[in-house]
């Protein structure tokens, strides 16, 4: 992507935000997740960037504050703004990826992030992702900790039980159930 098309992006974030708040949405999520564009500038598996938009940290991470930012700009302080993002990619380099994940974490919610969805990367093919219920529920409840913003998830939480355990542990702030209601909405 050159320059220009990163800035497009960007405003075809703030277009959408500012189409969702417009429209009555009370409700606004970026999707920065599952090797998504956002995801895939985070990843340093995908980001081969030489600009300051790759390589460390800083330059990895500045495409989702840059828009981040800007969509802050646009929708209402008092509507939840919230990010669905792939903490982990479970590619054996799990500790170091967490770790700038909480950093980028922490970031959104100074930039004024209400709150984290935590998900998997997949940016990658090569990943052994532990499936299973729940199995997400100590990475959330360790952002929740670390970087002290609410949370939530989805992966692996089929039951309601689960739901209601992860939650009552205070391993997450809520428990999000999209794929579930689409599977059985009654």
């Amino acid at each position: 992507m050159s320059k220009e098309d990163i800035a497009r992006v960007r405003n075809d974030f703030v277009a959408a935000a500012r189409r969702a708040r417009d429209a009555g949405f009370e409700w606004l999520e970026l999707h920065f997740a599952h090797g998504y564009l956002a995801q895939s500038f985070f990843s340093p598996h995908a980001n081969r960037r030489t600009d300051e938009y790759g390589g460390d940290y800083a330059g990895r991470s500045r495409f989702l504050l840059e828009t981040l930012d800007a969509v802050r700009a646009v929708w209402p302080e008092s509507l939840p703004l919230t990010a669905r993002f792939g903490m982990i990619e479970y590619d054996g380099r799990d500790e170091q990826t967490l770790d700038e994940s909480i950093e980028l974490t922490r970031a959104f919610k100074q930039g004024g992030l209400d709150l984290l969805n935590v998900s998997v990367g997949f940016t990658i093919p090569d990943t052994a992702i532990p499936w299973g219920p729940a199995f997400l529920a100590p990475i959330a409840e360790r952002i929740r900790r670390e970087a002290a913003i609410p949370v939530a998830s989805s992966w692996g939480i089929e039951a309601p039980a689960t739901a209601d355990r992860v939650v009552a542990e205070n391993r997450m702030d809520l428990v999000m159930i999209g794929r579930m209601m689409l599977a059985n909405p009654n």
